[in-house]
Order: C-alpha cells, then sequence, then structure tokens
C-alpha cells in the first residue's frame, strides 16, 4: 500500500498539536484492529517505512508440529515454502496484499478507527492545553451577544458566558475583548467545556495581581475582599514591607492602577483599604470616607456600635445602605451607626 503521509502528518501536528509518532501508532494499530476484526485471526504485524510512504501488513504464525489452530499456526513443512531456514517454536511472517486481501468493509473500519482516535486525541491536547487556565483570568472575544449569554472564544475554545455571570450593568457587544475568571474547565465527549464569568471575586484578585507587581511579589498582600457584582468591591490589603504603603501601591501614580482595574469592570466601583487586626481601625477604614469619631466594640457578639458627625451620617451609610453593608461584611463585624 503506497501512501503520501509525511506532509499530512506535519500539517496535522501544527494545527492539532498531537506528534506524528503517536498519529502513526494511531494508524498502524487501527488497520491492524480492522484486519483482525473482518478476518477473525489474533497475530498480525503492520509496518511503515522511514519515509512514511509504504504500508506493509503481515499475517504471523507459530511454527508448531501438529497444527491445531489454522489462523494461529503453520507446520514445519508449510512455513518452510515461505521461509527455508525457520524452525518449530519460531514465528513465520507472510506479507498481505493490501490490494486484494483488504476488503472494501475491512477498509472502511480502519479509516473509522482512525478518525475516532485522531478525534479523542484533539480532544484531550485541547484539554491539555486549556486545563492551566483553570481557577485563572485569561482574554476572551465577545462572538455573539444573545438573550441570556454571551458566545465568547478564548483561543480555540468557545463557550457561553452565562447573563448570571455577567456583571449586572454591563453591555457587551461582539467583537469586545474582556476578561474572563475560568472557574473550571472539564472533560466531556463533545471535548472540552470551559467554565468562566466575570462576577467572582476571584476575577478581581487576579487582575489586581496582573496589574500591581508587589501583589505578585508578595511584597502587598490582598487579605479580605468582598464584591457585589456591578455595584461595588471592597479589597482590604497589607504590606509585608515597611517601607511600601499596600493601599498607594494598589492605587497607583494618579491613580493609573486602579483606574485600569475599573475600566475592565467598567460599571463597577472598587474601594482599596488598609488592613488592620485592630478591629476598631479595621472598621474605621471600612467606613472611609465617613469620618468615624467613636466605636464600641462587643467583641463576645462581633458588634460595633460607630458614632459619626451629623453631617457624615449618610456618607457613612451610603447610597441603599451600601458602605455600612459592604464594610460590615468584609470586616466580619456587625456594624450599627449613629449620630454624635
Amino acid at each position: 500500500m503506497n501512501i503520501n503521509l509525511l506532509e499530512a502528518l506535519d500539517t496535522f501536528e501544527k494545527e492539532k498539536g498531537i506528534s506524528r509518532d503517536v498519529l502513526i501508532d494511531i494508524i498502524l494499530k487501527s488497520i491492524k484492529s480492522a484486519y483482525k476484526k473482518n478476518y477473525g485471526t489474533k497475530n498480525v504485524d503492520v509496518e511503515m517505512d522511514n519515509k512514511f510512504t509504504k504500508l506493509n501488513v503481515y499475517q504471523v504464525w507459530q511454527v508448531v508440529e501438529n497444527v491445531e489452530n489454522l489462523q494461529e499456526e503453520m507446520s514445519l513443512e508449510e512455513a518452510k515454502r515461505i521461509n527455508p531456514k525457520v524452525q518449530i517454536g519460531e514465528e513465520i511472517r507472510k506479507k498481505i496484499n493490501l490490494k486484494k486481501d483488504f476488503k472494501r468493509i475491512a477498509a472502511q473500519t480502519a479509516k473509522q478507527v482512525i478518525l475516532q482516535n485522531i478525534k479523542e486525541l484533539e480532544k484531550k491536547a485541547l484539554f491539555d492545553k486549556y486545563v492551566s487556565l483553570r481557577n485563572k483570568i485569561t482574554n476572551a472575544e465577545v462572538l455573539k451577544v444573545a438573550d441570556g449569554y454571551a458566545e465568547i472564544r478564548i483561543g480555540k475554545l468557545e463557550t457561553k458566558l452565562p447573563e448570571k455571570e455577567i456583571i449586572p450593568g454591563e453591555k457587551l457587544l461582539q467583537g469586545d475583548l474582556i476578561k474572563v475568571h475560568v472557574k473550571d474547565i472539564q472533560k466531556t465527549t463533545k471535548g472540552p467545556k470551559i467554565l468562566v464569568t466575570r462576577t467572582s471575586p476571584e476575577l478581581i484578585i487576579e487582575l489586581l495581581t496582573t496589574i500591581v507587581p508587589e501583589i505578585e511579589e508578595n511584597i502587598v498582600e490582598i487579605v479580605k475582599i468582598y464584591r457585589e457584582p456591578g455595584i461595588r468591591t471592597k479589597i482590604a490589603v497589607k504590606s509585608n514591607d515597611k517601607d511600601v504603603d499596600a493601599v498607594g501601591a494598589c492605587i497607583g501614580e494618579n491613580s493609573m492602577r486602579i483606574n485600569e482595574l475599573l475600566n475592565e469592570l467598567k460599571v463597577e466601583k472598587v474601594d482599596i483599604i488598609q488592613y488592620s487586626d485592630n478591629p476598631e481601625i479595621f472598621i474605621k477604614n471600612a467606613l472611609a470616607p465617613a469620618e468615624v469619631k467613636n466605636i464600641s466594640i462587643d467583641e463576645e457578639n462581633t458588634q460595633a456600635v460607630v458614632y459619626v458627625p451629623e453631617d457624615q451620617f449618610s456618607l457613612a451609610i451610603g447610597k441603599g445602605g451600601q458602605t455600612a453593608r459592604t464594610a460590615a461584611k468584609i470586616t466580619g463585624w456587625k456594624i450599627d451607626i449613629h449620630t454624635v
């Protein structure tokens, strides 16, 4: 059987990420399996020359004194007609004329097995390529916006970004380039399935880590985060270097770093606050920019009564109770705000 596979194998290796050796192994095993299935023989060898231009199939028999299985055994007398030097106990091989002996149905079987195996390998190669994105952020292109979801593409993978995973209030358009957090990547019968979101706190953490080198280097540490997607995110940070201002590092010179984050989130506000092990200081920081005059702490019930000037009350509460609510969530304290 003369074939010209070299160019096709190279192309497939580049496009699908499956090595030539693996592809050849699939082809040889598939032809072997198809021949054995259609001719009922167990012992078959399939070989390909180094130039990938010639394929040879051999049926193999065990040379025995008394033949009991014609499919697997051959007498010494008959074997010597093929190889005069063969001895009992050795194997004898006979080349099969593929054009003559390899029936159409066997060829079709081989082709189906080859394509199925290659398809499975392609799925595995895609999964292996993208599995490293799990729990990370990545770039995605918006292909289509429909009711209830947006179709997006990440590299060669296409997936849906459900409406519940889109930041409330943001308007995605076809052609937009966005950041998404990869929640998971799963193996399915149709290939790898990638699950993404734009509403998780992890998206903010990963974004800020890529924007602020000090976080990547563990000089600045994100201690706590609370997010209400599309409304407000509050992030508590601390510095592991006394010479580095954690909040200032996250804000950046002329607010460049925080603005980069806000541009990605579009409709969402972000507060960066200084973390403190002292609950009074931490609560004061969480309620900023409202001025806190006094705090009464009930550690047993993790409750805090906060006193602010009358003209600061609305600021401390925030629109719809937003500031007070996010402060309570990120500090873990129940906060009751009163005027002085």
